[in-house]
């Protein structure tokens, strides 16, 4: 039986309206949040964006956002925190250049319940995110100060992407002039320009276009990001003289509390299609799953994202990398993944092998839940400060940064395909725990005891 039943969205939000349930009455530009693509999207088809520095943003699926609203106590601290909801829109200057900018809204109560990703939503209370989201920053920045935690130069680290924004004319809301250091516009060719003022750490590693990776170089971003990002654009532009505003959901940074963010994106289960897909997709699913390393132990790699301390750059590997992967490759994948250039990183398994085992005793004592097509994200911090000629030459952001960065992240994502017994009207109902999201804790977890145990592949196997 489950100890801890679904909340219902109704008495999730009791004594606070639904997000559904209020009509967007008018956008206030003067306070809007210039968007850009989340640096550390290493999987995933749907482009994050960043708005603040504790705060993410997606384009908003129905049925994910009511997931994350209906989410069990104790799955919650497995999943990013859910914010709220923006609208967003989508804006091309003169030279073809687009922008991405969040709007806060006027907000009434309409009585209503909106099932469609396009209408308007947000209740005044969580279309003032923005405002939210600083709090939440300063409440985190006393906590941590008076744990003795220097949070100055990790929040200066933290804060290089950000974007303040001037509008030029008051007749004119939409026109605006952002200040920013990350450009993009679409060529007629389909290709992506990408103009950047700043570099970065990344490698862009086993990208299929040659020439795009080229391209991709030292702009500061996981390639997977900006890849993601194009193809967003290219959406967004077509229904761009239709549709003027998208609503996008705000979910935590679960990266924010690291300075240099190790992250593994895994595909979980040993079924990925939802009980809704077309027939078509359901075979090509099967087919995929059935060619891959999630059949045979269910888990594969979806993207990853580890620093090199040896050349103070990420390696990136994308999900066509992950799909080629056997059982030993995808072993050597985690050793490598743990490998920061220089050693092992034995600190960390012990931490991320309890937080594996806290949430496979949790899917365990959930009844009739699926995440088909969810992945599992494990993060850790890749400079530990050691390392020879890469070492952080500012003592103060070597301490503070051992210091707040002591731990693990493991967090589940992607929801728009799951379900359990009474969410929204599913004719599908399944019995028991979810057996193949079960099943690949248990090969991951084995995976990683082999590892710590010594037992890890001496030589590498891509495939």
């Amino acid at each position: 039986m489950c100890l801890d039943e679904p909340i219902a969205v109704e008495e999730r939000a009791r004594g606070k309206k639904s997000m559904e349930d209020f009509e967007c009455l008018d956008v206030d530009y003067s306070r809007a949040v210039p968007l850009e693509p989340f640096i550390h999207q290493v999987g995933g088809h749907s482009s994050m964006m960043r708005f603040d520095e504790h705060t993410v943003c997606k384009p908003m699926i129905s049925r994910e956002h009511h997931f994350y609203l209906s989410l069990p106590k104790n799955l919650r601290k497995f999943s990013p925190e859910y914010r709220g909801v923006i609208q967003v829109s989508f804006q091309e200057d003169k030279d073809g250049f687009i922008h991405l900018v969040a709007h806060p809204c006027e907000t009434n109560h309409s009585g209503g319940h909106s099932e469609s990703d396009s209408s308007p939503a947000g209740s005044a209370e969580e279309d003032n995110v923005g405002a939210a989201s600083v709090h939440r920053t300063k409440r985190r920045r006393r906590r941590k100060e008076k744990e003795g935690i220097n949070t100055h130069e990790i929040t200066h680290r933290n804060e290089m992407h950000s974007m303040p924004i001037t509008l030029t004319s008051s007749h004119d809301q939409m026109s605006y002039c952002p200040v920013q250091r990350f450009r993009v516009r679409l060529l007629r060719t389909g290709s992506i320009e990408v103009q950047s003022n700043g570099t970065g750490p990344f490698l862009v590693d086993l990208v299929e276009n040659k020439e795009e990776a080229e391209s991709l170089k030292g702009l500061g971003h996981n390639p997977w990001s900006l890849r993601c990002h194009k193809r967003q654009l290219a959406e967004m532009r077509k229904t761009a003289p239709n549709s003027k505003l998208h609503k996008f959901i705000l979910l935590e940074n679960v990266t924010s509390q690291f300075v240099y963010p190790c992250i593994l994106d895994l595909k979980m289960g040993t079924r990925q299609h939802g009980d809704d897909a077309t027939e078509e997709k359901r075979n090509r699913q099967m087919e995929k799953c059935a060619s891959t390393t999630s059949a045979s132990i269910g888990v594969r790699v979806c993207g990853m994202q580890v620093y090199k301390a040896e050349t103070g750059h990420f390696l990136c590997r994308n999900k066509y990398y992950g799909r080629k992967l056997t059982e030993d490759g995808f072993k050597h994948t985690l050793q490598q993944f743990l490998d920061n250039g220089e050693a092992i990183q034995h600190l960390v398994m012990p931490k991320i092998i309890a937080q594996l085992e806290e949430l496979k005793s949790v899917l365990e004592k959930h009844q009739t839940y699926r995440f088909y097509s969810s992945s599992l994200l494990i993060i850790y911090e890749g400079n530990n400060c050691f390392s020879g000629v890469n070492r952080v030459e500012n003592g103060d952001l070597c301490t503070s940064h051992r210091a707040a960065t002591t731990g693990v992240a493991v967090k589940m994502i992607d929801f728009a395909h799951s379900t359990y017994k009474g969410f929204r009207g599913d004719r599908t109902v399944h019995q028991g725990p979810d057996k193949g999201y079960i099943f690949g804790l248990e090969n991951l977890l084995r995976v990683f005891h082999e590892i710590a145990d010594g037992r890890g592949i001496a030589e590498e196997h891509d495939t």
